[in-house]
């Protein structure tokens, strides 16, 4: 009797020991506590069958070089912003040993009913300068319609001022949105929904805002009101239509000036009427000459400027004098006023003005050129005046009976060691820089003369 042999297609029988071998190997591989069970998530990051050491690293670097997040604005549209943009680095500090610990602990647990989800303490930083730049270039907001305020438009010539409504657009508040989608991402979130995070930027001031509404009145009220500056008998005027084109608006609670305009305004009026330093007079002679002195008209322009914007801001009609830095006697004629003493170097005479009238006329010695004693020229003050007075210097010490200084040590006095006065005394024959006058004068003057009175000393 013959055996018979059956023969099986060598396909079936490598068929067969595969599937023979196959469950042995697929429990070895779950209960192998060195490693994840199937469905394990570190950070929504899925390490299922790694070890420890394998998920640390896997997530690492799933997250410094696949990492990225959806942006969706407020009408639905997402753009996706990848963590390499924004130099984005993840570091784990926490435990992912502890973590597998706890899965093998609690029986390795596998299937549609095991939640085998898991969170890691990690660090994240990014480059705010990347992250700045990489939002900038978003299409929500390239193509963002600018929100605004409602405001007042700016001045154009023979219209009023009008209320322009607000616009609410979809424009981003770049600081919100930046600020929501960098602790996004270093919370390592899939999305984030910038309507969410209030990120749009909002309508505060509207058409119908009270204060604005005033404003804008208070602004087409401009062309009735006047701001004028007083100059002794002259004015200077600013209307209410020159005026209108310096307000640019409001900022919501007061009138906006342009201050460009005010310094320039300002600057001109010092221009104008400015009188310290140099001073055109005509001597009682006849000559035409220029003095310095540290006297006259001069306007604090920086302080006029804030005064004329804040009265501009308070449109009322009003008269001002501008705040100065040094002032004069008076805007009209000579800013010294119509009381003063010319001290002619030239002539080598004296005359004191009283309200314009010469009541003192007298010829006097200066100080001596040859010795390099001379006079210096200039307008100056009476600093005060002295009787019995003596005048020491280095080589002498002469009693006067009337002193009256005005230039350091240079002053008016009566010389009562002089018979002749005049002439060319000075040029060899001169004082140590004083006026000498003759006794009887001196005394005039003194009774005439005040403290700050204007002495000026012409050649």
């Amino acid at each position: 009797m013959k055996k018979i042999r059956m023969l099986l297609p060598t396909g079936a029988v490598i068929g067969m020991l595969v599937v023979g071998t196959a469950f042995p190997a697929m429990a070895a591989a779950d209960s192998d506590t060195a490693k994840f069970v199937r469905g394990t998530t570190i950070n929504a990051v899925d390490v299922s069958k790694q070890t420890a050491q394998q998920a640390k690293g896997y997530l690492e670097g799933y997250f410094n070089e696949h990492y990225e997040i959806k942006i969706q604005d407020a009408d639905g549209n997402l753009e996706v912003l990848k963590g390499t943009d924004v130099g984005y680095h993840l570091n784990v500090t926490g435990s992912v040993d502890d973590i597998l610990k706890e899965q093998n602990d609690t029986g390795r647990k596998t299937g549609p009913g095991s939640d085998q989800s898991y969170t890691v303490t990690v660090e994240a930083t990014l480059d705010d300068g990347k992250l700045a730049a990489a939002l900038a270039n978003l299409h929500c907001v390239t193509a963002a319609t600018p929100t605004s305020n409602a405001y007042i438009s700016a001045y154009e010539e023979g219209k009023p001022f009008t209320i322009v409504p607000e616009v609410q657009g979809n424009e981003l508040d770049m600081d919100k949105m930046k600020a929501a989608v960098k602790s996004a991402l270093l919370s390592q979130k899939k999305q984030i929904r910038l309507a969410d995070e209030d990120c749009y930027k909002k309508i505060t001031v509207k058409s119908d805002d009270a204060n604005l509404v005033q404003l804008c009145t208070t602004l087409n009220a401009y062309k009735d009101i006047q701001i004028t500056y007083v100059f002794g008998s002259s004015r200077e005027t600013l209307d209410g239509l020159e005026l209108a084109k310096w307000v640019t608006g409001t900022n919501g609670t007061e009138i906006q000036v342009d201050r460009d305009k005010a310094v320039a305004y300002v600057k001109s009026l010092a221009d104008k009427y400015d009188t310290y330093g140099n001073h055109k007079y005509k001597t009682t002679s006849g000559r035409d000459v220029v003095v310095y002195g540290k006297y006259g008209w001069k306007i604090n322009q920086t302080a006029e400027t804030d005064a004329l914007v804040e009265a501009v801001k308070a449109c009322q009609t009003t008269e001002r004098e501008p705040i100065y830095e040094s002032r004069g006697a008076t805007h009209d004629g000579y800013d010294f006023g119509q009381t003063y003493i010319e001290v002619d170097l030239a002539t080598q005479h004296l005359y004191f003005y009283k309200d314009g009238k010469v009541i003192i006329d007298s010829p006097f010695v200066s100080g001596n050129v040859s010795k390099n004693y001379t006079t210096p020229p200039g307008l100056f003050e009476l600093y005060y005046k002295q009787k019995d007075r003596v005048l020491k210097g280095e080589d002498y010490a002469a009693p006067v009976k009337y002193w009256m200084p005005f230039n350091g040590g240079i002053g008016l006095h009566d010389a009562d060691w002089r018979s002749k006065f005049g002439g060319t005394i000075y040029q060899t024959n001169g004082s140590h820089g004083c006026i000498n006058l003759p006794p009887k004068v001196a005394a005039q003057v003194y009774e005439n003369a005040y403290k700050g009175i204007p002495i000026i000393c012409c050649n």
